[in-house]
């Protein structure tokens, strides 16, 4: 495996430390060798159900060192974060797990087709291409030193059940102010962003955003400007309505998106040129509609227009925003269900009838 750092230079890491006698003040500086290594003992992955438990793959890397100008002050770096992401994006949003004080770490096949489908969202079935790097940080105020890149072809496998992602809640008087009973927002890559479907029947609904199934908890409440505070008051929401709940809890604003949902495409008796309505069925809460379909391609998508979206590139019946055209491939007429009520993991379902 060819080594992309060759050296890394003086580290953007200054203390000031002062000396009591012949200077006012003293430069701390850190400089350090190669990169780290990383190794991974498969970098394709053809992942199934019957070796869920077994391990299927192993980081490996070795440690960073560095030399101090002033030993006294010298730190053992034990900072790494295994970084993955879609090849060609560049990092720009990776999906990070700690590896601190360590030099590998190991999944099983369970575990890790858990991480692809639930953190990563790709699409089970269908083979995609993940670039791997190792983050290795001395400090808060040092640059990270980065390790070379492996890329890395996966294919996961399908699960029926529906993924525990970290979990909000929307707690208010559209279900009678119950957190036990309350409906999630959900953050499918655990960095803080909540999304989720909420149906709101009245003319005008008061929640707060709970962080459990109860008032023990802190709960998020109206700050203004779009913005939620543990210590606001009542959120208000004007409009009865199938809305898509948005909190950051990093930025802590928020937004409601009122929603209804459609079929589209040369399947469906509107083709690409007008919608095909579908219903919101209250009691299981999913949308519905039975049409007589044709064979080729559809998607679902929200009022109207392209805005918002949703498609699939591997039959699964899991959906994402923008994906890829969903075929149907023998013609009938069929009751079509979409499913928004699990916060970021979306499905659908055909039965011919």
């Amino acid at each position: 495996m060819k080594k992309i750092f060759k050296h890394i230079g003086v580290l953007a890491l200054t203390m000031f430390v002062l000396a009591s006698c012949k200077k006012d003040e003293e430069r701390l500086t850190v400089s350090g060798g190669d990169a780290p290594l990383l190794a991974l003992s498969s970098t394709t992955l053809n992942l199934s159900k019957d070796k869920a438990a077994d391990t299927v793959i192993t980081f490996s890397w070795n440690n960073y060192d560095v030399k101090w100008s002033q030993p006294d002050y010298a730190t053992n770096i034990t900072d790494y974060t295994i970084e993955i992401d879609s090849a060609g994006q560049n990092f720009a949003s990776p999906y990070q797990i700690d590896m601190t004080g360590r030099t590998s770490g190991k999944y099983s096949g369970g575990d890790f087709n858990a991480l692809l489908l639930n953190r990563l969202l790709l699409p089970a079935g269908k083979e995609s291409a993940l670039e791997v790097r190792l983050k290795a940080s001395v400090s808060p105020n040092s640059s990270p030193v980065y390790s070379n890149v492996v890329a890395m072809k996966v294919t996961p496998y399908l699960v029926s059940s529906i993924p525990d992602y970290p979990s909000l809640f929307i707690v208010g008087s559209h279900q009678g102010w119950t957190p036990a009973t309350a409906p999630a927002i959900r953050s499918a890559k655990n960095d803080g962003s909540y999304e989720g479907y909420v149906n709101f029947p009245d003319a005008s609904t008061e929640f707060k955003i709970t962080t459990a199934r109860d008032w023990d908890h802190p709960a998020y409440g109206d700050a203004g400007a779009g913005a939620l505070s543990t210590s606001g008051g009542n959120i208000k929401q004007e409009g009865a309505g199938y809305y898509l709940i948005k909190f950051n809890e990093k930025t802590l604003k928020w937004s409601a998106a009122k929603t209804t949902w459609a079929l589209i495409g040369d399947a469906t008796p509107g083709g690409w040129d007008a919608d095909s309505p579908m219903t919101f069925d209250k009691e299981a809460n999913v949308w519905k509609a039975t049409y007589t379909l044709k064979a080729g391609k559809y998607k679902f998508r929200a009022n109207g227009n392209w805005d918002m979206n949703l498609g699939t590139g591997s039959n699964t019946g899991v959906l994402s925003y923008g994906g890829d055209n969903i075929e149907l491939k023998e013609a009938g007429t069929y009751e079509v269900t979409l499913d928004l009520s699990n916060g970021a993991y979306y499905m659908y379902k055909l039965t011919k009838k």
